[in-house]
C-alpha cells in the first residue's frame, strides 16, 4: 500500500497549497475535500472518489492531486494513480511521487521501472522515513540498494554494418565490417540542497572495427550542470566538454554550453508523460584532418515520452544549426554547414514485465546554406546540397536481473541527395549486454 503512512503530510497541506479561486467556490471545494479525506479514513472508496473528483474541478492543489493518486491506487485504477502521481514530479513532493510510481510498477508486474523508481528516490529524497521506506522496497523485490547518489552503466555489444564507409549507391562495392562497441557512464548528484542540485557526467563511449580500423571512433563526454526543481517545471543549466577520436587521430574537441527545461505535466490524455526542451550551443575545434569542421554548432532539441498501461511512445523533432569552416581547395567547394530537421517517433510495447520490444522512424532533411562546387565531366556544377534521411529501427530489450539486460537492435538509414556521391544505404545490427548499477 503506498499511502497510509504517507497520506497525512499532504492532508496538512491542502489549505495553503490551492489556487485561487472566488470565496463560495472555494469554500466549496475545500469541504469536498475535507468530506473525501473523511470517507477514505472510514474505508468508503466510492463515497471518497465522489468528493475528491468534485472537488478537483474546482481546486487545483498538489495535496488533492496526491490524494487522488492514493485512491485510484486502493480502487486498483492503476492509469489513473500514475497520471495523479506524474504531476508531482516536477514538484517539492517528486520523491514521494516516484516512491508511489514505484508502488504502482509493483502492482502492475513492472519489477525493473519499480527498481528504477525506488532508487530515486533514495538517491534524491532528503527524508529519512522516505529513503528507508524505498531501501525497504528495494530489498524485498531482491534489488542491490544504491551506493550514495550515483548510478553507472557499463555495457558490451558486438555487431556488424554494411557500408562502413558510406560508399553512394553507384559505387562498384562497399565496404562491410564487424565491431565491437562499448558505452560506459557514471552520474550523479556530489551536491545538493533543497531544490537545487549539482549534477555530474561522464561517458566514454568506443567502437572498434575488427578489420576496417580507420573508421574506428571514441568519444568521452563530460558534463556538470546545476538544477533546480520548481513546482512545474525543472530547469538545468550546465557545461559540457567532448573529445573525439576517428582511426588513430584527433577529429575534434568541443565546449559546449547546455540549457534544458522539462516538466512531467504535459499528459494528453490518461497517460502518464514528461516533455522537456534542451539546447545546445557549441564551438568545435577541429584536428588537423578535419579543419573544415571548425566552427559552431547549434541544437534545438524537444521531447515527448509518455507511458500507458504496457505501451510506450516517444515524439521528438530536433533543429540543428552549423557554421563550420567548410572546405574550398580552389577549384572545388564542399559545405559542412547544413541547417537539419530531424523528426523522430518510436513506439514500444512490454510483452511480460521482462522483455519489451520497440520500434520507431526518423526523417532527417539537410539544406547547406553556401552552394557546392564541383568539377565533373561536363564542367563545373554549381548546386545547393540537399539530403533527406529515412532511419528504421527495431530493437527488443530483455531484463535478464534487476541489473542486467540484453539487447538487440536492427537499423537501416538510407540518404538520397541531390547530389549522387552523397546516396547511400546503410544497415547495422548489434546485439550486447547492459549492466546498470
Amino acid at each position: 500500500m503506498p499511502s497510509r503512512r504517507l497520506l497525512p503530510i499532504f492532508v496538512a497541506l491542502f489549505m495553503v497549497a490551492s489556487a485561487p479561486l472566488q470565496a463560495d467556490s472555494l469554500a466549496n471545494a475545500r469541504a469536498q475535500f475535507k468530506a473525501g479525506i473523511a470517507a477514505f479514513q472510514k474505508n468508503e472508496l466510492e463515497q471518497a472518489r465522489k468528493h475528491l473528483e468534485a472537488a478537483a474541478t474546482q481546486l487545483d492543489s498538489r495535496a488533492l492531486t496526491y490524494n487522488l493518486g492514493v485512491l485510484y491506487y486502493r480502487l486498483g485504477e492503476y492509469d489513473s494513480a500514475e497520471r495523479m502521481f506524474s504531476k508531482l514530479l516536477s514538484t517539492k513532493q517528486r520523491a514521494l511521487a516516484l516512491y508511489n510510481l514505484g508502488l504502482i510498477a509493483l502492482a502492475t508486474n513492472q519489477e525493473s521501472r519499480a527498481r528504477e523508481a525506488f532508487v530515486a528516490v533514495a538517491n534524491e529524497s532528503t527524508e529519512d522515513n522516505l529513503t528507508k521506506l524505498a531501501l525497504g522496497q528495494l530489498e524485498k523485490i531482491g534489488a542491490a540498494p544504491p551506493s550514495a547518489r550515483w548510478q553507472a552503466l557499463m555495457s558490451l555489444y558486438a555487431g556488424f554494418q554494411e557500408n562502413v564507409a558510406l560508399f553512394p549507391d553507384s559505387a562498384p562495392s562497399t565496404l562491410d565490417g564487424s565491431f565491437l562497441e562499448s558505452v560506459n557512464a557514471i552520474s550523479g548528484y556530489p551536491i545538493r540542497k533543497g531544490n537545487n542540485a549539482l549534477q555530474a557526467k561522464l561517458l566514454l563511449y568506443g567502437r572498434e572495427y575488427l578489420e576496417e580500423t580507420d573508421f574506428n571512433s571514441h568519444l568521452a563526454r563530460a558534463e556538470t550542470a546545476w538544477k533546480h526543481s520548481g513546482n512545474l517545471y525543472t530547469f538545468k543549466l550546465g557545461l559540457g566538454a567532448d573529445q573525439l577520436w576517428q582511426g588513430n587521430s584527433s577529429r575534434e574537441r568541443r565546449a559546449r554550453l547546455i540549457s534544458a527545461l522539462s516538466t512531467g505535466q504535459c499528459a494528453i490524455g490518461s497517460e502518464s508523460a514528461s516533455c522537456s526542451i534542451t539546447l545546445h550551443a557549441e564551438q568545435v575545434f577541429a584536428g588537423n584532418r578535419f579543419k573544415a569542421y571548425d566552427g559552431q554548432h547549434y541544437r534545438i532539441d524537444s521531447r515527448y515520452k509518455a507511458r500507458h498501461e504496457r505501451w510506450r511512445g516517444e515524439f521528438r523533432y530536433r533543429v540543428d544549426y552549423d557554421d563550420r569552416e567548410n572546405l574550398d581547395t580552389g577549384a572545388e567547394y564542399f559545405s559542412v554547414s547544413p541547417l537539419g530537421q530531424t523528426l523522430t517517433v518510436g513506439l514500444g510495447y512490454s510483452v511480460t514485465p521482462k522483455l519489451e520490444l520497440g520500434t520507431s522512424a526518423s526523417y532527417r532533411f539537410n539544406y547547406y546554406r553556401t552552394p557546392h562546387r564541383l568539377e565533373v565531366p561536363e564542367g563545373l556544377f554549381i548546386v545547393r546540397r540537399e539530403d533527406n534521411r529515412l532511419t528504421l529501427r527495431l530493437e527488443g530489450e530483455y531484463q535478464a536481473t534487476n541489473t542486467v539486460s540484453v539487447r538487440l537492435k536492427l537499423e537501416q538509414a538510407q540518404n538520397n541527395s541531390n547530389i549522387a556521391r552523397y546516396d547511400y544505404d546503410r544497415r547495422t545490427a548489434t546485439l550486447g549486454v547492459s549492466v546498470r548499477l
